[in-house]
């Protein structure tokens, strides 16, 4: 009888040892589920990266949130609501001296829209230029 306890004492102590281990890496495994929901049926196509890019595809939008990067629905930059809408490709630089860049947006923009979205994003300069296929490109910058 207390060798059939003892058998019995000792299976459920393994069980626990065995559960309590393999939770940390269950827990690892199944990442930040609150990321990976913004990021399925598409969603990943309407996010932003902390840096103002967008993702590849759901995976690597999922990859992005597991590993504990910020998954915005908004973009960080004033600016690149703008250039977008205006046909841009939006570039975040990041740092000084230049803060976004606009690049190959419609000529007919209205520059005062983007000189204001680069004041709202912390530039004091927006620097345009005339591209050769009848687009421009800007850049902002801090003073």
């Amino acid at each position: 009888m207390h060798r059939l306890r003892g058998i019995v004492v000792i299976g459920a102590l393994a069980v626990a040892v065995s559960v309590v281990g393999a939770g940390p890496a269950v827990a690892a495994k199944g990442g930040n589920s609150a990321n990976a929901k913004l990021c399925q049926k598409g969603g990943w196509q309407n996010l932003f990266q902390s840096d103002g890019s967008r993702f590849a595809s759901e995976g690597d939008c999922m990859s992005y949130g597991a590993h504990g990067g910020t998954i915005l629905t908004t973009p960080p930059f004033a600016g690149q609501a703008v250039c977008v809408a205006d046909g841009g490709t939006f570039v975040p630089d990041g740092g000084s001296p230049v803060i976004w860049q606009c690049n190959r947006y419609r000529s007919g923009t209205d520059e005062q829209i983007l000189a204001n979205a680069c004041f709202a994003d912390g530039g004091n300069v927006l620097a345009t230029r005339a591209d050769v296929d009848d687009t421009r490109s800007a850049v902002c910058a801090p003073a």
